[in-house]
């Protein structure tokens, strides 16, 4: 089957389910959802394999039921998520938000100088930025999806949330013009970066990360911002905003690009470790090390 054919066979039929499921009690459609994440992913091996390894490398105190529940809550979360984008009122959920650390990015931005924010694939990270495009100018730097419709259709919602989205190829040109803009720029690091990234530790173990944080912090002066979203147990959602991380001591080399981007990928690390059934274990974090730039 031609990729072409195949992608608008798959979004026709998401689109049906989308149109299915609205009709149904948001209640219901979100209880479904995250059982079912959990029951498909154990089924057909969505990289539940993967999953297990992973957690395995950076727990291996862990037992094989302590590694199972973590997993089994991360798919259970991953369809609360999937109900809370598609289906759940912006609203409401708003409303199920605590916010810690606002003064931290509102002062990061009344200096003018734009702000990047650095998150990680935690809890609801699409909703947290939905609550502060609400509030502040915002965009995000996405990478495009393999399915060009359930591309556009996720950037249309994101536009009408008032985000802008920035493609990561080519992406420097247009944060230099909105972070002159005063914009905050949000920057997902918890990501294997390849031969795009530099060899650093993380959890443990060598990754290529992503410096485009520190690079950019560097060369304008803006702040960088941790930011954080946690699903709590009874599902209401904290957004935590660390205190600002400053680049005017470091210089634009690759020696202190290093330093600075480990130092805000610690924070990432911070959080994982606190709440690891919230991240993104089936993403293959360490596949690039090999690739990375050594400093």
């Amino acid at each position: 089957m031609k990729k072409s054919l195949q992608s608008k066979l798959e979004f026709f039929f998401f689109k049906g389910f989308i149109k299915c499921f609205k009709v149904i009690p948001y209640q219901v459609v979100r209880a479904f959802l995250a059982n079912i994440f959990v029951i498909g992913a154990r089924i057909f091996n969505i990289r539940y394999a993967l999953a297990k390894k992973q957690l395995k490398l950076v727990y291996p105190e862990k037992s094989n039921r302590e590694i199972k529940k973590i997993i089994n809550q991360m798919y259970y979360h991953m369809g609360i998520t999937t109900a809370e984008t598609y289906f759940g009122n912006k609203e409401e959920l708003f409303k199920t938000c605590e916010i810690r650390g606002w003064d931290n990015l509102k002062k990061a931005v009344e200096r003018g100088q734009g702000v990047i924010l650095v998150t990680g694939h935690l809890g609801n990270w699409e909703l947290a930025g939905r609550y502060i495009a609400a509030n502040i100018d915002m965009a995000v730097v996405g990478k495009k999806q393999r399915n060009r419709y359930f591309d556009e259709y996720t950037n249309a919602l994101r536009l009408q949330d008032n985000i802008i989205v920035i493609r990561k190829k080519n992406a420097l040109k247009p944060i230099l013009k909105l972070l002159k803009e005063g914009y905050i720029i949000s920057l997902l690091m918890d990501q294997n970066a390849g031969k795009n990234g530099i060899l650093t530790d993380f959890l443990g173990y060598e990754a290529s990360t992503f410096v485009g944080a520190a690079k950019i912090s560097i060369k304008t002066g803006c702040p960088i911002v941790p930011a954080y979203a946690i699903r709590k147990k009874d599902g209401s959602h904290i957004f935590i905003c660390e205190e600002i991380i400053e680049s005017q001591a470091y210089n634009n080399n690759l020696e202190d690009i290093k330093k600075l981007t480990e130092i805000v990928s610690k924070t990432i690390e911070k959080h994982i470790h606190q709440y690891p059934h919230l991240w993104f274990w089936v993403h293959k974090r360490w596949k690039g090390s090999g690739k990375a730039r050594q400093i």
